[in-house]
């Protein structure tokens, strides 16, 4: 298996390992298969030879350690792809121990059940393990540096993944997701639209809105290629949070049939004043992960596009 800092070196490596996997079916464990991007991954594995395997939190809880491990030990999975996390960035200045344990501890419980049977494990990660200071693209090799208690806890959940697994830990750092399942911000633009008079947005803020159709689909393809290590893994391009909502008016705009819609108006991310700080610029250099699937991410303004025409907006 390849490290993916070595990724220029590894292009036969993955031939010989696309070959091999070809004919058969991989079997997946995907933990956090309610959320958005869960829901996409269950619904594009189910068109690929993808076996894939999803308990809900009802049946298992990857804060105990032991369900964990018995399950993995039963079902013997290929790959195992953690998305089940808290996300409640602003709630989790408040609530650190169930962000922590969710986020570090579950994510450790899980790794330390891959490395028990040797098979692999895809962690997704977040943007806000830094702080954004930097004012450009991040890359995988940047310095880390969280701002927040979310932050902080998937950090951690990171090297509890990276020190159980090593090269068999691929940690996939993404941001800003949309997608059909679960509160995100184009959803929540698209509610507030024609019930507000005007809404605030935050402006000295850049992000990549990532589709999570589009990720789920990178995130299958990874599933078949023996790397491991970090990988930054976002919709190309880089935008402030307004002029995101923007683009979501400008798009939307004939679906809402000439009601009158909310007039944006910019303010700065200290107006805003939430309890957790985000990073300022935290949009991601994405020529690692290009190298390895052989294409370029889509724009966010096409994953944009392509999400909304799926929920029948446009």
């Amino acid at each position: 298996m390849a490290l993916i800092s070595n990724a220029s070196d590894i292009y036969h490596l993955l031939y010989i390992w696309f070959a091999a996997v070809k004919e058969r079916r991989v079997k997946i464990l995907l933990f956090g298969g309610s959320g958005q991007l869960g829901f996409e991954l269950k619904k594009r594995a189910r068109d690929l030879e993808f076996e894939l395997v999803s308990p809900v939190t009802a049946e298992l809880d990857i804060t105990d350690r032991e369900q964990v491990q018995r399950l993995l030990s039963s079902l013997k999975p290929a790959v195992v792809i953690n998305c089940a996390a808290y996300t409640a960035v602003d709630k989790a200045e408040h609530e650190q121990e169930k962000a922590f344990l969710i986020n570090r501890d579950g994510a450790g419980h899980i790794a330390e059940a891959c490395a028990k049977i040797d098979c692999r494990m895809i962690h997704i990660s977040t943007d806000y393990v830094f702080d954004g200071a930097l004012g450009c693209a991040l890359k995988e090799s940047d310095a880390v540096n969280p701002l927040s208690i979310y932050g902080r806890s998937k950090l951690e959940g990171e090297q509890r993944v990276a020190s159980a697994l090593g090269e068999r830990g691929l940690i996939l750092r993404t941001q800003a997701l949309f997608g059909q399942k679960g509160i995100n911000f184009v959803q929540s633009m698209l509610k507030f639209f024609p019930e507000r008079n005007h809404l605030r947005i935050v402006d000295d803020q850049w992000v990549s809105p990532t589709w999570a159709g589009w990720l789920a689909e990178v995130i299958l393809d990874l599933a078949r290629m023996p790397v491991g290590g970090v990988v930054h893994a976002s919709c190309d391009g880089a935008v402030s949070w307004f002029e995101f909502a923007a683009e979501i008016q400008l798009l939307s705009s004939t679906y809402f049939e000439g009601k009158p819609l909310a007039k944006l108006e910019k303010i700065t991310a200290q107006e805003l004043n939430r309890p957790a700080t985000r990073p300022t610029y935290s949009a991601f250099d994405t020529t690692l992960v290009s190298s390895l699937l052989g294409r370029s991410p889509i724009s966010w303004r096409e994953g944009l596009s392509r999400y909304l025409q799926e929920i029948g907006v446009v």
